[in-house]
């Protein structure tokens, strides 16, 4: 099944986005982000020929900037300890920060999200610590199922061993529409915050892998027009057959893990939380937990009978945890309330908790951590 493997070691990864000031010379030395330790964050952009600079961050609120006469727009607030998403809309035109080299990469797309940091207190669990730390690989392969050549990363935790007599659990972690599997490590810092609660006791040493979201990519290629409803349909149909028959018996075959349902928990954010909820609630024999973190149900068939034609409350006797949460002011959470509310009419037990926040990793970070701890008691 596998052509190739090569495996990465991601350096940066492990070192996260500590540092806001690009290595290479800039033009008028911009510095952009510049990160104060009050908070203050000021964002540069040259752009002396424009006519209207905003800054786009997780809330979509555009953000206008201010040009001084050199040409270079800015703009500065103050910002609690955490990692933000961003971009610049420059006459309409959506640009990452290219004074800036830590960004989030999207899929098929040349462009990506800029990231900015505003280091915080040890306590905040994506905070790199000197703790020891796991291991990122990069595999490539080439998928029948979906007839692509793809890859999957991969997080062994500190110590990993592969002869180990017990093997290791695993969580398999999705990401959002648009992104690739590193976005959980680029944005997600899913490594160090698994570094961290592992060296914490919180947390037992488990193998995370990232898979590709995408049954359908081709709906990304230029040219190929709306993502449809049936585009999407093959896309979630194909990812869960591609998961189930390729991605699994993958991870099995290269990894010490355990091969029952004990061993597993799935987990993911936007339209990975609701591949969350497909994999785990149509699956409970494959399963134990189950994290779904502001699910997109919305690109799931909106006959949630269809999208779960088996699901009552004799899932409740399978699955050890079902975990589903969002920000209050997501623009998916008006959607998931009414999913929600289908789930009791099924009877099935599950926890729900509305957070703070929008659609974005500030949230996410934060469910990750509360989720991980819970799994493989």
């Amino acid at each position: 099944m596998i052509k190739y493997l090569v495996t990465v070691i991601l350096c940066l990864a492990l070192t996260g986005v500590k540092a806001q000031v690009a290595t290479g010379p800039a033009p008028k030395n911009i510095q952009s982000p510049q990160v104060s330790k009050d908070g203050m964050v000021t964002f540069r952009f040259l752009a002396p020929n424009a006519q209207k600079v905003m800054l786009i961050m997780d809330d979509l609120k555009p953000r206008p900037m201010v040009k001084d006469t050199g040409g270079v727009w800015s703009f500065s607030a103050n910002f609690a300890p955490d990692i933000y998403r961003y971009t610049f809309s420059v006459d309409g035109n959506v640009l990452p920060d290219p004074n800036n080299p830590y960004i989030k990469p999207l899929f098929k797309r040349a462009l990506a999200q800029s990231l900015a940091y505003v280091p915080g207190p040890a306590e905040l669990s994506w905070e790199l610590k000197d703790v020891p730390h796991g291991v990122l690989s990069q595999h490539f392969f080439r998928s029948k199922i979906v007839g692509d050549d793809r890859d999957m990363r991969v997080y062994t935790p500190p110590g990993y061993d592969p002869k180990r007599k017990e093997p290791y659990p695993v969580l398999y972690l999705f990401h959002g529409l648009t992104d690739e599997t590193s976005a959980w490590v680029t944005a997600g810092r899913e490594n160090i915050i698994m570094d961290n609660l592992i060296a914490e006791g919180k947390a037992k040493p488990m193998i995370i892998i990232n898979t590709l979201g995408y049954g359908a990519p081709e709906m990304f290629e230029p040219g190929t027009g709306q993502r449809t409803k049936e585009a999407y349909k093959k896309n979630e149909e194909l990812f869960m057959a591609e998961l189930f028959k390729e991605a699994i018996p993958m991870v099995e075959k290269l990894y010490n893990v355990g091969k029952t349902k004990k061993y597993r928990a799935v987990a993911g954010l936007s339209m990975g939380g609701a591949q969350t909820l497909d994999a785990g609630l149509n699956n409970p024999d494959v399963f134990d937990y189950v994290g779904s973190f502001s699910p997109a149900i919305i690109l799931l068939d909106p006959d949630l009978d269809k999208a779960f034609p088996n699901l009552n409350e004799s899932v409740n006797k399978k699955l050890k945890l079902v975990w589903i949460g969002i920000g209050k002011d997501d623009y998916l959470a008006p959607a998931l309330r009414k999913y929600v509310d289908w789930l009791k009419t099924k009877n099935i037990k599950f926890q729900y908790k509305e957070t703070e926040g929008v659609h974005s990793y500030q949230v996410w970070r934060r469910y990750l951590t509360e989720f991980a701890p819970l799994l493989f008691k």
